[in-house]
């Protein structure tokens, strides 16, 4: 998954990039757009991103790299759908924020391969889809093993099909202090991001529902080895305070709108009141008189929504790499 940058090192690299994703076309996650730009009748597809609330878009901080946050804001275009060119839907930009302790990564001598590679992009109407939530527990040694999905709108094997949404299963092999690693070897048909992926999604089925676990950062330079994914709890608190400032909470089914919607999610921080059962009427017991009796009892009332949420943490360090 890629920048420019990475665009410009994929054309200049000695060997062809390896099947991405598998190669396999995604149909589902239509919470997953391309980030990219419209020249007339044609798109650019640079990252991808997912949907984590109504108006606010999770992608990776070096997608921004050398590009004013105005011109982002001004230019860029979130497209939703299969297959950039025939969007089922385009959204637009109204701001767009980097973490304040993001690293670039840095190949080379004393380099390093980045910090807190997070960004948010405010969309300027909300989005039709329906938003993925966020992992809440921190990741464990237990987790190791674990197959995630990666998705996204990168390159193939060939070098080209950016544009396309296609997504792979990616074994969790190690994690450290910033990402979640999984190496080639590891996965069918040796699948991992590419360029055009950064800023991608790594999900996990957890028990009845998906769960993002981490955002798409980097790879060696031809896909072939190993990549980075960075770890959404460790910038947790700084996702939310972008959350609260959109929606005014910090729970993300609030913000959603998804307490009261008619449909169950009983993984939301506050008791949704579409899990309780249906109540069944009180039979009416009639006294002497005919006046009922229990007339003046009291109801109950459910308390307010109030604010909720806590995430996940992973470590392991390599050189050499480049943003997928």
């Amino acid at each position: 998954m890629n920048a420019v940058l990475v665009l410009i090192a994929a054309a200049t690299a000695a060997e062809p990039a390896p099947k991405i994703v598998n190669g396999e076309e995604e149909a589902g996650f239509p919470s997953v757009y391309s980030l990219g730009a419209e020249f007339g009748a044609n798109r650019l597809s640079l990252c991808t991103g997912n949907l984590i609330t109504p108006r606010i878009i999770l992608t990776a901080a070096h997608c921004s790299e050398g590009v004013p946050i105005e011109l982002l804001v001004t230019a860029g275009k979130a497209f939703g759908g299969p297959v950039v060119n025939d969007a089922t839907e385009i959204l637009t930009f109204s701001d767009a924020s980097i973490h304040p302790g993001y690293v670039p990564l840095a190949n080379g001598p004393g380099g390093t391969l980045g910090e807190n590679d997070i960004a948010v992009i405010i969309l300027a109407e909300p989005a039709t889809t329906r938003p993925v939530l966020l992992r809440q527990a921190a990741v464990t040694d237990e987790d190791l093993g674990k197959e995630l999905l990666s998705v996204g709108f990168g390159i193939t094997e060939t070098g080209g099909g950016d544009g396309v949404k296609r997504s792979a299963p990616l074994l969790l092999d190690d994690y450290d202090d910033f990402f979640l690693l999984t190496e080639n070897e590891s996965n069918e048909n040796n699948a991992n991001i590419c360029s055009g992926d950064s800023g991608g999604p790594q999900f996990s089925w957890v028990e009845d529902h998906w769960e993002q676990w981490a955002v798409h950062s980097w790879g060696d330079q031809n896909c072939r080895q190993i990549s980075g994914s960075t770890r959404v709890d460790i910038v947790y608190e700084w996702i939310f305070d972008q959350v609260e400032a959109i929606h005014g909470t910090r729970d993300q089914c609030e913000a959603n709108g998804w307490y009261g919607d008619g449909a169950c999610d009983p993984w939301c921080p506050i008791e949704d009141v579409d899990c309780l059962p249906a109540e069944e009427p009180e039979e009416e017991v009639v006294d002497g008189e005919g006046d009922p009796k229990g007339s003046g009892g009291c109801s109950a009332v459910r308390p307010p929504l109030s604010l909720g949420w806590a995430l996940l943490p992973l470590a392991l360090l390599r050189r050499g790499r480049r943003r997928p």
